[in-house]
C-alpha cells in the first residue's frame, strides 16, 4: 500500500499513532504534511524531520473545514493520501451523572465522527474528479468491533466510523480511490494512559509494536486490496465481523 502514494495529509498528527505513523512515512520518503491544534507542537516535530510540513488547523470547528480542505488541495495538488486520526475518549457510566457531562459527549461525537464524515464529503469528491488512484484512511479502534463499559460514547463514534467506511467503500466500488480503517486495540499513547487504572490489567501495545504490526500490513500489500488493517487484539475482532457480517454483505452483493 505504501507504494501507491507520494504525498500524504496526517490529520491528528502531533501525538501519538498519528505522530509515529507520520514519523515511519516521512522516513519511508514520503511527503508527509501533519495537522495538529497546537502551533508548538506541530514546529517541534517539523523541526525534528526535516521536509516534513505542518497545517494548524482545529477539526472540531466544523464551519472551517470547508475552507481548509480548500487551501490544503490547493497548496498539496500532488496530495493523494490523508489519514485521519484525531480522537477523543473519556470514561463514563450512565449510573453516575457526574462522570460526563453535555459537552464530553458532544465532544467525542465531534471530533471522533462528525468531524471525519464532514473530512470525508469534502476530499472524496475531489480524489475522484481526478481519476488517479488515492487512499482515504480513518482511524477507528478494537472497541468498535467489540464495546467496553468503561467508554460508552467512544465506542458508538469508532463503530460508526466502522459502519461509515463500509458504507463508502460500496459506493465506490469500480473507483480508483481505497478506504482504509486503520484499528489499533489498546496501546499506551496520551490517549489512553489516563485510562490506566480502570483497565483492570488490560495489556497495551507499545506505539512501536502497533507501527511495526500495521505497517507489516501497509507495507505488504496493495491498497486497493486492503480494508481493516488492525494490530495486536484488534486483529482477532475485525476478522470476526469480516467473516460474518462482512460476509453477508459479500454475499448480497453489497460488498464493504
Amino acid at each position: 500500500m505504501s507504494s501507491s502514494f507520494n504525498t500524504i495529509l496526517i490529520m491528528g498528527g502531533t501525538s501519538g499513532i498519528g505522530e509515529g505513523i507520520a514519523k515511519r512515512y516521512h522516513k519511508q520518503g514520503k511527503k508527509v504534511i501533519i495537522t495538529g491544534r497546537r502551533e508548538n507542537l506541530l514546529a517541534e516535530i517539523t523541526s525534528a524531520n526535516p521536509g516534513m510540513e505542518s497545517y494548524t488547523m482545529d477539526n472540531s470547528i466544523l464551519a472551517d473545514i470547508p475552507g481548509h480542505v480548500d487551501t490544503l488541495f490547493t497548496k498539496y495538488p500532488d496530495l493523494d493520501a490523508v489519514l485521519i486520526n484525531s480522537g477523543a475518549m473519556s470514561a463514563s457510566s450512565i449510573k453516575d451523572l457526574s462522570t460526563s457531562s453535555d459537552e464530553q459527549v458532544i465532544k467525542e461525537l465531534t471530533v471522533n465522527m462528525t468531524a471525519p464524515f464532514i473530512l470525508a464529503r469534502h476530499m472524496i469528491p475531489r480524489f475522484l474528479s481526478r481519476g488517479t488512484e488515492a487512499t482515504f484512511m480513518i482511524t477507528s479502534s478494537g472497541l468498535a468491533f467489540v464495546p467496553s463499559p468503561l467508554a460508552p460514547v467512544y465506542n458508538a463514534t469508532k463503530s460508526g466510523v466502522h459502519a461509515y467506511l463500509v458504507t463508502l467503500r460500496q459506493q465506490l466500488k469500480g473507483t480508483k480511490v481505497n478506504i482504509i480503517e486503520i484499528v489499533p486495540p489498546l496501546v499506551s499513547t496520551d490517549l489512553t494512559v489516563a485510562f490506566q487504572d480502570q483497565l483492570k490489567g488490560a495489556k497495551a501495545l507499545t506505539l512501536q509494536q502497533f507501527l511495526d504490526e500495521i505497517f507489516g500490513t501497509l507495507d505488504s500489500n496493495e491498497a486497493k486490496d486492503l480494508k481493516e488493517v488492525a494490530a495486536g487484539t484488534a486483529v482477532d475482532r475485525s476478522n470476526a465481523w469480516r467473516s460474518s457480517i462482512g460476509e453477508l454483505l459479500k454475499n448480497s452483493g453489497m460488498g464493504g
